[in-house]
Formats: C-alpha cells, sequence, structure tokens
C-alpha cells in the first residue's frame, strides 16, 4: 500500500472566503490548492465555514495533513515570528480584533473551527506584521503622549508576508538586486508599500491597522484626524457609523460611486471612474516618495497584488508621476504569501 506524502495545509480565511493549499513537507513543493468564496451568501452551496473547512479537509484526504498553518494579520508586540496555537495565543490574538477588524476575527474563526473538527492536528499562526518588526523606533512611533505610546499604540505594517515572498524570490531569481534600495508596492483590494533593504523592511505605509496609508478599495488610507472629530462632534455619527465609512465605504468604491473593482473602473466611461483611479495612482507615488525618504533612494520600484500585478493603467500612470526620479528599474512580480507561511511553519515543525 503506498504511503500518503506528508503535507502542510496552509489557510487564508477572509470574512466571506477561504483559500488554501497543500505543501510537501519535504521540499514544499505545492500538492494542491482551491479557494471557497461566497461562504454564507444567498445561493452559495456553502452556508457555513464548518461546512467550508469540512469539504477542505475531504479534498486533502489524498494527503498526510501534518499540521495547519494561518494566515493571521495582526500578531501586535506579542509575536514576531510563526508560533505553535494555545489557548493563550489566541487569547493575545484576540485582544487586536479591533486593529484588525476585517481579517482577525475571520483568521482566528477558522482556527477555532479546525479545532473543533480537526482536534489532533496541530497548528500554527504566521503574521503579516512580523516582516516588519526591527524598524527604526522613529518610524514606528505615533506623536502621542508617552501613556499612549507605552500602550502599544504604535505602527506595525502589513502585507509582510507577501513582501517576504517578493524578497525572498528576488533573493533567487535576481540576487544582484536583492541588497539593493527596493521599494515594493502591494497593490490589491488592500493596499501598502514598503521600503526594503537587503531583504529587510525599513519602513511601512501602513500603521497601527490596516487603514493607514493607500486609499485601498473600499477602505479610506490616511485621512485627517479632525475629519473623524468632525463627523462624530458636529454630525453625531456614532463609532460604528464612521468605522463603516472608513472600512467599507471609502477608497475606490467612495471615490468612483461605482465599485471598488478597478477592471470595471478601467472599463467605464464614467468620470468618476477615472478620477478614482488617478488618485488612486496620485497616492501611490505619493507614497512611494515617502517610502524613499526612510530608505534613502530607491533603486527599483516592484508593484505586486490583485491591481499592481494586472493593471497597466494603474503602472503606467505611477510610472508617469514618478518619472521626474533619477532611473530606477520597474518590476511586476507575482507574491506568493502562501509560500512564505509554508516556510516558515516548516522550520517549526522541525519534520
Amino acid at each position: 500500500m503506498t504511503s500518503l506524502t506528508d503535507a502542510l495545509l496552509v489557510i487564508n480565511a477572509g470574512s466571506s472566503s477561504v483559500k488554501y493549499r497543500v505543501f510537501s513537507l519535504n521540499d514544499l513543493s505545492p500538492l494542491a490548492a482551491d479557494k471557497i468564496t461566497r461562504i454564507g451568501e444567498s445561493g452559495s452551496a456553502v452556508q457555513s465555514f464548518k461546512q467550508a473547512f469540512e469539504l477542505i479537509l475531504k479534498d486533502t484526504q489524498p494527503f498526510n495533513i501534518k499540521a495547519a498553518a494561518h494566515r493571521v494579520v495582526h500578531g501586535g508586540t506579542f509575536y514576531h515570528a510563526p508560533v505553535f496555537v494555545t489557548p493563550e495565543v489566541i487569547k493575545n490574538l484576540a485582544s487586536l480584533n479591533g486593529f484588525a477588524p476585517l481579517h482577525q476575527p475571520h483568521n482566528l474563526q477558522a482556527i477555532a473551527i479546525m479545532a473543533e473538527i480537526f482536534p489532533d492536528l496541530p497548528q500554527f499562526a504566521d503574521f503579516d506584521t512580523a516582516f516588519h518588526v526591527g524598524h527604526d523606533p522613529v518610524y514606528d512611533a505615533y506623536a502621542l503622549p508617552e501613556y499612549l505610546r507605552n500602550m502599544g499604540l504604535r505602527r506595525f505594517g502589513f502585507h509582510g508576508l507577501s513582501y517576504q515572498s517578493i524578497c525572498d524570490q528576488i533573493k533567487r531569481d535576481r540576487p544582484e538586486l536583492y541588497p539593493k534600495k527596493l521599494i515594493i508596492a502591494h497593490l490589491g483590494n488592500g493596499a501598502s508599500i514598503c521600503a526594503v533593504e537587503n531583504g529587510k523592511s525599513i519602513d511601512s505605509t501602513m500603521g497601527l491597522t490596516a487603514l493607514e496609508g493607500l486609499p485601498m478599495g473600499t477602505r479610506s488610507g490616511s485621512i485627517d484626524p479632525g475629519l473623524l472629530l468632525f463627523l462624530g462632534q458636529e454630525q453625531n455619527q456614532s463609532f460604528d457609523d464612521i468605522s463603516d465609512i472608513l472600512y467599507h465605504q471609502s477608497g475606490l468604491l467612495g471615490l468612483s460611486g461605482i465599485s471598488n473593482d478597478v477592471k470595471e473602473l478601467s472599463a467605464s466611461s464614467n468620470p468618476s471612474a477615472a478620477f478614482a483611479l488617478d488618485y488612486f495612482s496620485h497616492k501611490v507615488a505619493q507614497h512611494v516618495c515617502m517610502m524613499m525618504s526612510s530608505l534613502g533612494g530607491m533603486e527599483a520600484l516592484i508593484l505586486t497584488g490583485g491591481i499592481g500585478e494586472n493593471s497597466n493603467i494603474i503602472r503606467k500612470n505611477i510610472e508617469k508621476r514618478l518619472s521626474f526620479l533619477p532611473t530606477f528599474e520597474s518590476l511586476i512580480w507575482p507574491t506568493d504569501e502562501e509560500n512564505s507561511i509554508a516556510r516558515n511553519v516548516k522550520e517549526l515543525l522541525k519534520i
């Protein structure tokens, strides 16, 4: 009888979807992958996350799954590297839900459901914040009173697993580029930019939460804090109302009034669609220059993520706005966050 291949299951859970990949623990070659979408939506065949994970475990029966590894967006000051999941880990991560409400609760829900239906399977968490650990404090501090800074209210940065993936690929495929001053822009429904040198994060546009920095699909990006005070004090908007505006009604959707989908906006003849794309490109170029200030220059600009990899309009608009700079190499590079997670967690498994 043929023995099953020892494998690692990597899970990336969202609000209504679960993406998973299976990697061989021998050489981390990919064995299987799929994405379950529209979970719980009307007309969907999958009406709960538990049902989704039961399907995933059924689909992965041809493999000897030795552990599950989860993408978790926020590790806070608790975790700077992947960890084995324990009740204490869950408690610490749940305390960060308010800093990543679009992601953290769903990441933890995935861990809980896996524990319920496969209780003996070891589970690990890997973090989007970990890549940014070690910044100079001047890049991570907010200009707030010391007692607030001592509460851990500081900048963390996100999309770290994506940035790690790009750096690992560059080290393998373009080793001469690896030690240089790189600006990597992860542009998707969530978007940020990272300044990298020698494969290390120097600075990032995202902060304590995934709202800071660039405008995104439905998120506002950085705005005047006084605007929030105005909404609360003068317009009587509740915290929930303001949160919904910032996370769900803003960004490309808010600017265009049409969609958060760059492909749809690019095909539209509506002037508001063109304005949204122009605004997004402008802000990306501005934040590239901000990251250059932290890095002391830029030798290559690397675009990744759904927009970065696929939108020629956005790429050309960004490059046009940066044409005043000295010559730099411009690259499009597909990211592979799941592979980063698999590599990180394999080291912990000692298999």
